[in-house]
């Protein structure tokens, strides 16, 4: 309570800063990192996707994958309003790497759909999406593409004097207050940082029924359409705050830093009344750069990061239902070289580590972790052409202890079994490999093709994992004879541009072996579960043939000096070679956004239509069409204090939202609509 009180002084006392005369200090622009080239844009085979400044603030949501929804290929697996990670591609979990400021970030959001990232994008300054052979070095996990957050915790250049910034929002759909911080201060060479956020929503209004009209006539009596809620989603609160210090040291020849972050985040769980999730987070970062190290070694990095963390689901009652334990070490070394006149780069990345689980039923054993991998991205000039190469070849060992599932009984009031695993050990080698060019075909239009094999090791929890997760109501039954999963992938990108007049389109295609899907197998078991028995549906982790293919397009055209008319959309086809569809697939979108800036004002109106989903797995129901609309106003305020003032109205149709790639689809709507206002500064 007392940051946010901090929260809401900040504004006032940044104007006192320049009533005292201290000077305006820009606050650092933050490269791209997760290209470890530092290319640009248009110098990579993909491009990348760059959120930071007052684009952020404006499209920045309750989870990560809400605010990056919308991005095309981008799609948001929201669990509630609370919890939704990103879904590239139609691939999400443990295909899409999220990073913090270059370093995987250890939490179990890729585990299941109701654990949430271990970051709050409150705390963000940039956020980045790289995909191509940038990504293919951060292995198997980055298959859809690779999230990085950047929080510039770490200085590697030196500001003399007092900066900072700050964000305040209030208002949407589910009545939230929130705010950010962050200060700066550079004294003889040292920077310190210190940053801060808070977030508090309440349950989240929705337009109607909470249930949708497939599952209620599929099961009337165990879902009827206001079960989770009548325009108002029950448990959907959030409650999220954290924060963090850090301290560098720079020199001509680099810098040394070290910072200590804190996360804590309490979150209902809407398809169980009372029950919620109290996740804590603590997590150190040392990092360190040398230039100039010798002929053709540019630089020199060492990284090394400590996680510790922990959930707990807790029951209505106030009995721990299930929890998690999650300690990881992680370590990476990468020299930047030009030893063949291009830029280049090589790296070793390793890591370390237990996942334990001590309270609640048994649901996946306890088990350590092992990986490490040398990776290269290389740029290589051909009769002035340049190609860029990506390689990662990396080892992955998992160590589980013996583990005494409950299996539930397989007919209603019957006897629960259980299965018992023995100890074991699994190991994998995953090599990874990317090709990719740029072909300017004239001054205006250039096409790009990126080749990439992609291998992956099974994750934790598709191995080991076996019962009952009754936040998700699922039983979820992995397999510890999975073998690692492989594709094959072209990706290309064809792009007219001329002056700030630009148009796009990028169709794709992926082919796996040994695809690890989650299928529901259309069989149930018999819990039981705070004095009732429950039926539960079975999932299943198995390996299948399986095809991605689909497309994005772009689109911008600068109408007048002030205008500004933009239009895309995205399509993704999965499909299971053995027949069938893939599971939780995107719908198709088309959108589109209109801007008008001048002088101090900026306005706009998105609109985006979201066709049905009818392409379906077994035992999964379709998703109806929807248009969302969104509009924004923003007014900086003739103040040296650079203040921004907003306000957004989201869905302003008030439509029922449900995304097709949510587990909870047709339990848990989207928010209705509402009003958000916001303050943004620095100083």
């Amino acid at each position: 309570m007392r940051l946010r009180y901090l929260l809401f002084t900040l504004p006032v006392l940044s104007m006192s800063v320049y009533a005292d005369g201290v000077g305006h200090v820009q606050l650092q622009q933050v490269p791209v990192t997760a290209n470890p080239l530092k290319l640009s844009n248009d110098e990579m085979v993909k491009p990348i996707q760059i959120y930071n400044g007052e684009e952020l603030s404006r499209i920045r949501g309750s989870s990560l994958g809400a605010t990056l929804n919308g991005t095309p290929g981008v799609s948001n697996s929201a669990f509630g309003d609370a919890i939704g990670r990103p879904v590239i591609r139609g691939m999400s979990n443990n295909r899409v790497q999220i990073l913090n400021n270059g370093i995987q970030i250890t939490d179990v959001s890729a585990m299941s759909g109701d654990h949430s990232v271990a970051i709050d994008t409150l705390a963000a300054e940039q956020i980045e999406i790289v995909r191509g052979p940038a990504a293919v070095i951060y292995g198997g996990g980055a298959t859809g593409g690779v999230i990085n957050i950047i929080d510039n915790r770490i200085h590697s250049e030196y500001y003399e004097g007092l900066m900072g910034a700050y964000d305040l929002g209030t208002g949407g759909a589910n009545n939230e207050q929130a705010g950010s911080f962050l200060i700066d201060y550079g004294i003889n060479d040292i920077m310190i940082h210190v940053d801060g956020y808070d977030r508090s929503s309440k349950n989240l209004n929705i337009p109607g029924l909470s249930v949708s009209k497939y599952l209620n006539e599929a099961e009337p009596e165990e879902y009827p359409r206001d079960k989770f809620g009548d325009d108002t989603l029950v448990n959907s609160y959030v409650k999220s705050e954290g924060g963090s210090v850090g301290v560098s040291k720079i020199t001509d020849q680099g810098y040394t830093g070290f910072s200590y972050t804190k996360h804590q985040m309490e979150y209902g769980i809407p398809i169980e009344d009372g029950a919620y999730i109290d996740m804590n987070v603590d997590k150190y970062d040392f990092k360190m750069e040398r230039k100039d190290i010798a002929t053709h070694i540019d630089n020199f990095k060492f990284a090394v990061n400590w996680t510790d963390y922990y959930h707990k689901e807790v029951e209505p009652e106030g009995d721990i239902g299930t929890d998690f334990i999650d300690k990881q070490l992680e370590g990476k070394v990468e020299f930047a070289h030009s030893f063949f006149n291009t830029p280049g780069v090589v790296g070793i990345d390793a890591g370390q580590g237990r996942f334990s689980k001590d309270a609640g039923k048994p649901l996946i054993a306890n088990n350590q972790n092992k990986d490490i991998a040398i990776y290269f991205l290389e740029d290589f000039n051909f009769y002035d052409h340049t190609v860029s190469f990506g390689f990662r070849q990396g080892y992955t060992k998992y160590d589980a202890n013996s583990f005494t599932s409950d299996n539930g009984a397989a007919e209603p009031g019957g006897e629960e079994s259980e299965t018992t695993f023995d100890a074991s050990e699994e190991d994998f080698n995953t090599t990874n490999a990317s090709i990719g060019s740029i072909f300017n075909l004239n001054p205006n239009l250039s096409l790009s093709v990126n080749l990439s094999h992609i291998e992956r090791a099974p994750a934790m929890n598709e191995l080991y994992i076996y019962g009952e997760h009754h936040a998700t109501e699922t039983i979820e039954q992995g397999d510890r004879n999975l073998k690692k999963e492989k594709s094959n992938g072209i990706d290309t990108i064809i792009t007219w541009q001329d002056g700030k007049n630009m148009l796009s389109f990028s169709p794709f295609y992926t082919r796996f072996d040994d695809y690890i899907a989650e299928i529901n197998t259309g069989t149930v078991q018999y819990h039981e579960h705070e004095g009732e028995e429950e039926a539960l549906p079975v999932y299943q982790y198995q390996s299948v043939p399986a095809d991605f293919y689909g497309y994005e397009f772009e689109g911008s055209r600068k109408i007048t000096t002030n205008y500004t008319a933009d239009v895309w959309g995205d399509y993704v086809r999965g499909k299971n070679r053995d027949g069938g569809n893939l599971p939780l697939m995107p719908a198709m979108r088309i959108g589109t956004g209109h801007n008008y800036q001048w002088n101090r004002f900026n306005a706009g109106v998105e609109g985006m239509y979201v066709f049905e989903q009818d392409k379906l797995a077994e035992n999964e129901y379709k998703t109806d069409d929807y248009i969302d609309m969104s509009a924004y106003v923003s007014y900086a305020l003739p103040v040296e204090a650079n203040i921004i003032l907003s306000v957004k109205g989201t869905n302003l149709l008030d439509r029922t939202q449900r995304e097709s790639t949510s587990i909870l689809k047709d339990k848990t709507p989207l928010g209705s609509r509402a009003v958000i206002f916001g303050m943004t500064g620095t100083f």
